[in-house]
Parts: C-alpha cells; structure tokens; sequence
C-alpha cells in the first residue's frame, strides 16, 4: 500500500504531466484563431493610393477591386477566367464612372507578361481604359496619361 507522501507526489507528477502535456498540444484540445487581419495593400500600392487622391482629388479612387465588379459575361466558363481576380485601383468620377483602371507591376510581373496582356484584354473589350505602371508616377504624368 502507497503512504500519503507517495499519493501526494504521485498525484502531484500525474497532474504536472497533464499540464505539461495540455500546453505542449494545446491545438489539439482547444481551436486554434483560422483568420488574421492583414493589410489591405502594400507599401508601395499606398503611395500609388495616396498620389492618385492628390491628382485626382476630385475622383473617387477605389483599391483592391474585384474584376467581377467591372465586367461579366453571360458564359459561365468565361466568368471563371477573372473570377478572383483583383486589379489594384479604379478611379471614379462623380457619376460613379470608371474613368481608369490602374495597374500596379512589380519585379514579379516580368513572368506575367501575358497573363497581364490577358487581363488588360478584358477590360479593353468591356471598354475600360487600363494603365500599368512600374512606379509611382508624378500627379503631371497621371493627368497626362489619365485625363
């Protein structure tokens, strides 16, 4: 038969070793957060945001937009072609017009070259002006370009 200090410390090691084993996979037991905040747009597309809204202050400047919101067809096997697809920014006159759709490349898009020439295709037939930049350009060459 056990003495009480021999139950006292084997239950004392029994409960150390659930504890130890708890926190060691505690995924296991309890659900793990799935989703996380992250920044809606780089670094470098916030200071393409922010030039535009300075040279187009009187235009509604949108980011993130999903293609599905600029065009469509009546063919779902063509749909499937932009769907989750996003193009960096749409600028907006007053009346809720696209005026541009502005595309952003970075370094990774020189593999892309006719994945981009797709992409601007569609938006072409669907009547939208697309302008690709590989910097940030100055509010002069926006207008210039844009207006």
């Amino acid at each position: 038969m056990l003495s009480s200090s021999q139950i006292f410390f084997l239950s004392l090691g029994c409960i150390s070793s659930l504890l130890l084993i708890i926190t060691c996979f505690k995924s296991l037991f309890f659900s793990r957060q799935q989703f996380f905040a992250r920044a809606p747009i780089t670094p470098f597309e916030s200071k393409m945001f922010h030039r535009l809204k300075s040279a187009f202050p009187n235009h509604h400047i949108l980011a993130q937009v999903a293609f599905s919101a600029l065009i469509t067809s009546h063919h779902y096997k063509i749909r499937r072609k932009f769907n989750r697809k996003v193009t960096d920014f749409v600028i907006l006159n007053d009346a809720l017009e696209v005026i541009a759709i502005i595309e952003l490349d970075d370094p990774s898009h020189l593999e892309k070259v006719e994945e981009d020439r797709a992409r601007d295709s569609m938006f072409k037939e669907a009547g939208y002006d697309v302008f690709r930049y590989t910097e940030v350009p100055s509010t002069r060459q926006l207008h210039k370009d844009i207006l």
